[in-house]
């Protein structure tokens, strides 16, 4: 019994001193199952203790370094009584740049709303996520780790981007933007048939990234302390992103919840200090905005972050249309359905798939059934969901017209549907808000 004993505490010094080797060129991370600890951290870099990030091939490094200049770390400050003061930290992409008359620059940045959290935000529908304290202070640090203060010009909490902008007495380097085209055909073209309700197969335009599912894309991120990149490669997911599934059970300053059903999903293993960093095709294009999640990160689309700087700039609020539906691309519908779908409607190329219509909802009103596929609104053809929902961006507060497929009639049908303004005026107006909003 003894020798045994004497054994097992051999093997288990052997062991320790195996996971201690000075040849390992990482520490072994810790992990409960596939999470890994303090992943949720602040001062946690994407290559810390994520492996998948950890050696990095030389085509990502490449179109990584084709965006890195401009992307930059924010940090915001907010005084805790006398003596404290929060910091939440966040990355962020120039986006844009202006020569004022006195000959310096007005640099644009987009990044996540999550730098403006400086208290326990609650996503209920009773308490929406507070606005930015008035004392809250931002500043911007390049690669070269240069700072300049930081204004803030605009925010949403619902889509989570924030508009901040700073100036400087030269100009600097700006992402170059990317929409994404995320239709893919679910027939091949020799099998699509020209019927008088049916589709013609959707034509590439040149201005637009044909995003596919399994397609490469890379997180960039910048670390607010030691202002180095961080990069987090990965593949594009399918689908529309289910809020609820996967979030971070965290809560506080710089943490919430996202329910925007806009954003999409990849892959990529991020930190929290990434929120708010782009995400890049190989190419070095920005296609979207990243946010921290559990196990994979989400990403608004750059259409539709786009769109909504257009409006802040234009009206100084951010619309929040709806019409009480939940759609998917028609590339992301289960085998079963898809099988159901072809059977009816064989020329079908793109589209939307309505997965529910919400009770009493304009939709519900106007006729509109789960399995439902749209096709068109308005005068759009819809390719996708992120062109979905930026088609009811532009048209909120409109009524307009919706073609939809029905498999179980074989046919299309017509309806007209009101697009609701839903805006609560504490969360999508330039900053400041003014007094009347309320």
């Amino acid at each position: 019994m003894a020798i045994r004993m004497e054994s097992r505490d051999r093997l288990q010094g052997v062991m320790e001193k195996e996971i201690r080797s000075p040849w390992q060129r990482k520490a072994r991370r810790r992990t409960v199952g596939c999470v890994a600890f303090r992943s949720h951290s602040f001062d946690e870099s994407f290559d810390k203790r994520i492996e998948e990030n950890f050696y990095l091939d030389l085509p990502t490094k490449l179109s990584a370094l084709k965006a890195s200049q401009s992307v930059v770390s924010l940090v915001s400050r907010a005084r805790r009584g006398v003596k404290n003061k929060l910091v939440i930290p966040c990355s962020g992409t120039i986006i844009g740049s202006k020569l004022e008359e006195n000959g310096s620059f007005t640099h644009t940045i987009l990044t996540s709303a999550n730098l403006l959290i400086t208290r326990a935000a609650s996503t209920s529908e009773d308490h929406p996520p507070l606005a930015p304290e008035p004392g809250i202070k931002v500043s911007v640090y390049l690669s070269s780790g240069d700072s300049f203060e930081g204004e803030i010009f605009g925010f949403n909490f619902h889509y989570n981007i924030a508009i901040i902008k700073f100036k400087s007495s030269s100009r600097f380097p700006t992402a170059i933007l990317k929409h994404i085209d995320g239709s893919i055909p679910l027939t091949t073209k020799a099998e699509l048939q020209y019927t008088s309700f049916g589709l013609r197969p959707h034509a590439e335009r040149s201005d637009l990234f044909n995003l596919c599912p399994g397609e490469k894309v890379i997180a960039l991120g910048r670390h607010y302390l030691s202002h180095s990149l961080m990069v987090a490669p990965g593949a594009f997911r399918p689908g529309v992103r289910r809020p609820g599934l996967l979030r971070p059970r965290f809560s506080g300053p710089g943490f919430r919840d996202y329910d925007c059903v806009e954003l999409l999903t990849a892959s990529c293993r991020i930190t929290v200090g990434g929120s708010g960093g782009p995400l890049i095709n190989c190419n070095g294009e920005v296609i979207g905005i990243n946010f921290y999640e559990h196990s994979y990160t989400s990403f608004l689309p750059i259409n539709i972050a786009s769109r909504c700087l257009e409006c802040l700039e234009k009206n100084g609020r951010v619309p929040q249309p709806w019409f009480g539906v939940k759609v998917t691309s028609c590339n992301a519908i289960s085998a079963n359905m898809f099988e159901k779908i072809i059977q009816k409607f064989g020329h079908i190329s793109e589209g939307v798939l309505v997965e529910e219509v919400i009770p009493d909802s304009p939709a519900c009103s106007s006729g509109m059934r789960p399995n439902d596929i749209i096709i068109r609104c308005g005068k759009q053809a819809v390719v996708s969901s992120s062109e979905f929902y930026g088609i009811l961006l532009d048209n909120t507060g409109e009524s307009i017209e919706v073609i939809v497929m029905r498999p179980c009639l074989g046919r299309d049908l017509s309806l007209t549907i009101k697009v609701i303004n839903e805006t609560n005026p504490k969360k999508y107006y330039r900053w400041p808000v003014p007094e009347e909003a309320f």
